[in-house]
């Protein structure tokens, strides 16, 4: 704990509480230090609500609502409180306007520092001089699940005793956080939970051990059976580290390329021998290289006759067109030479021999041809169509001879190409044959070298397989030795140093004590016979030989709590500067479980006492209708309060 202020203003005090309308108009309430600060009123005066506003402003995470109620955010537009920490002024303000509820704004007189309601306990507490820590979520830090900040508002909740807290340490407090909360305000809190934490890292790095250890022996298993199950089916050597692994690779590497140079040679010489050539100059032996000189000219006969044959079938065609034109024509001459008479009296539109349009009306002698102008009568229009029948006859008697001969060559060039095309397919089939005879010896080993290179190829493929596993072994064997080093460095560990001054058996007795001194003019009233006791392993609190709920009744709770809140205001007095000191006790509505109101005022009257003695402040409530402490007293100070609100 950093060292605290050693003055009668170590703490916090409140100076005033202030309610800002939103017209603007402020409800200012002020107290006073070394005092008990009586809030009186009826009911529905903002007593309660004053001590809301208290609370609300150091920090409360919870809704401006549930803190405040929905009458008081409805009437004001913000709320502030402005404190002393040990002896330096700040104004706390929250804003009750929608978007900025979950703000906290401190001003310290210079400058406006804004606050989220999580972050104002590491401010506060820094501003205090307590302790940030961190405790284990449970009370056996070996079976915690998690830490979690010991934060001001869990000590806060037990120096504000609300309605709701009046018969336990406070309320929906768990046991872990009251005894993390009463070791802060005794001053040991420190010590105690730097070896909590000690402890419970060491279980959980125990824990990442033992898990680390389940992780690595299955790893190991698995990695042996896979690298085993995949070297025996590929005949690679059993590799226990990645270094025999690279090792393993090369040399599977280095008698690959042997290989691979192997298959070129084979292939340079596979290539000669297809080329009919040896690789040392000579034949090979019962190669005939006659053979591919025979191939070779047959083929280039074969190319011969094939174009000789296409020719020819392209100059058959082209006669037996001809020949089908002229017969034609012989047909169109013997159908005009049967109409002449038919058709004499009909002009003529065109010409019979070139097919050219003739214009009748085109001037010509009468009875002469309308073309040449010859004259023309019906024997000589048939003698002249029996002359070019009888020479379209004679043309078509030479094309059917020509065709005929074209005929003849074209089947014995058809011939002749066939029997080139049989000649060439025996002797591929002798060429074939023989290459194949000569290849046969280089074809088994070729087959040999194309497993064998398949073989290495797969090997090749599955080092990085087996790399993986194994990287995922070493990695696994890595997070094995972290952990161990973990463990070992946590249980090497120093433990904390106590305080120097007291030890947490001896605070625990002081603070008892404290409380057995005001509880001791009640033994023959409220409270029960057996003294308070605190033991510091768990900081249980006895009444006698009992846990105090086990040993007490309603009324004697109230003046164990009551008895519990006076004996922190003299934390300082009783202890040292180890201590979280808090210098202000907030008491709402003592008058509670049926506790004589007049021990109830003997009991105020006492703590205004104390918190003049030590220079604390003190702010309770109380109602009008309640006996009021003796007035007069220079340690007490009432503030009725003047506004009586509607009930909502």
């Amino acid at each position: 704990m950093s060292q605290a202020l050693d003055t009668p203003e170590r703490g916090i005090r409140i100076a005033n509480v202030r309610l800002i309308h939103h017209s603007g108009v402020i409800d200012e309430y002020t107290f006073e230090a070394g005092k008990l600060n009586i809030l009186t009123g009826v009911r529905n005066s903002s007593k309660t609500t004053t001590l809301r506003v208290i609370d609300y402003c150091l920090g409360d995470r919870g809704s401006a609502t549930s803190a405040l109620k929905a009458a008081v955010v409805d009437a004001y537009q913000a709320v502030s409180i402005e404190i002393r920490i040990d002896g330096r002024p700040y104004t706390i303000t929250r804003q009750l306007i929608r978007g900025v509820l979950h703000k906290v704004y401190v001003n310290d007189g210079n400058d406006d520092t804004e606050l989220s309601a999580d972050n104002f306990s590491d401010w506060i507490l820094a501003k205090l001089g307590w302790p940030t820590l961190t405790i284990p979520l449970g009370l056996n830090a070996a079976t915690a699940p998690q830490l979690t900040p010991l934060s001001f508002r869990n000590t806060l909740r037990h120096f504000y005793r609300d309605e709701a807290s009046w018969i336990s340490f406070a309320s929906k407090e768990h046991e872990y956080m009251r005894q993390a909360v009463v070791s802060q305000l005794l001053g040991f809190a420190p010590a105690r939970y730097s070896n909590k934490r000690q402890e419970f890292d060491l279980a959980q790095a125990q824990r990442q051990l033992n898990e680390a250890q389940s992780a690595d022996r299955q790893a190991n298993e698995s990695t042996v059976q896979a690298v085993t199950a995949i070297s025996e089916s590929l005949e690679l050597p059993v590799a226990r580290s990645t270094e025999q692994v690279a090792s393993a690779r090369q040399q599977v590497e280095t008698e690959l390329a042997a290989v691979r140079r192997r298959r070129q040679q084979l292939t340079a010489e596979i290539a000669s021998v297809k080329a009919g050539n040896a690789t040392s100059g000579n034949p090979p032996a019962g190669f005939d290289t006659s053979l591919t000189t025979a191939y070779q000219s047959v083929t280039s006969h074969l190319k011969r006759a094939s174009e000789d044959v296409a020719s020819l079938q392209e100059v058959s065609a082209e006669h037996q067109r001809s020949a089908r034109m002229v017969q034609a024509e012989i047909g169109r001459m013997e159908r005009l030479s049967t109409s002449i008479e038919v058709f004499d009296a009909l002009p003529v539109r065109m010409c019979p021999s070139c097919e050219q349009d003739v214009d009748p009306h085109r001037e010509h002698p009468k009875g002469a041809c309308h073309l040449c102008f010859q004259p023309v009568d019906d024997d000589k229009r048939l003698r002249r169509a029996q002359i070019e029948i009888r020479s379209l006859k004679s043309e078509l008697e030479d094309l059917n001879e020509v065709i005929q001969r074209t005929t003849s060559d074209l089947t014995a060039a058809e011939t002749y190409q066939g029997e080139l095309q049989a000649h060439q397919a025996q002797l591929a089939q002798r060429l074939n044959v023989e290459r194949a005879a000569q290849l046969a010896p280089f074809m088994a080993e070729l087959e040999d070298i194309a497993a064998t290179l398949a073989r290495m190829e797969q090997k090749l493929s599955a080092f990085p397989a087996i790399e993986e596993i194994l990287r995922r072994r070493d990695t696994a064997r890595h997070v094995l030795q972290n952990a161990a080093k973990r463990v070992q460095e946590i249980k090497e560990r120093p433990n904390a140093a106590q305080p120097s001054s007291l030890t947490p058996s001896e605070r625990c007795a002081r603070f008892a004590k404290r409380m057995n001194d005001f509880l001791s003019p009640y033994r023959t009233t409220q409270w029960v016979e057996g003294d308070v006791s605190i033991r510091d392993t768990d900081l249980t609190f006895y009444v006698g030989s009992r846990p105090w709920h086990d040993a007490l009744g309603a009324a004697p709770t109230v003046l164990f709590f009551l008895a519990y809140s006076y004996a922190t205001l003299y934390l300082t007095h009783d202890l040292d500067q180890e201590c979280a000191f808090p210098g202000l006790l907030l008491l709402d509505n003592p008058y509670q479980q049926g506790v004589d109101e007049h021990v109830v005022i003997d009991v105020l009257t006492r703590i205004a006492d104390a918190a003049e003695n030590t220079g604390t402040q003190v702010i309770s409530t109380q109602q009008l209708v309640q006996p009021r402490p003796p007035r007069g007293r220079g340690s007490i100070r009432e503030l009725v309060m003047p506004n009586v609100y509607a009930t909502p």
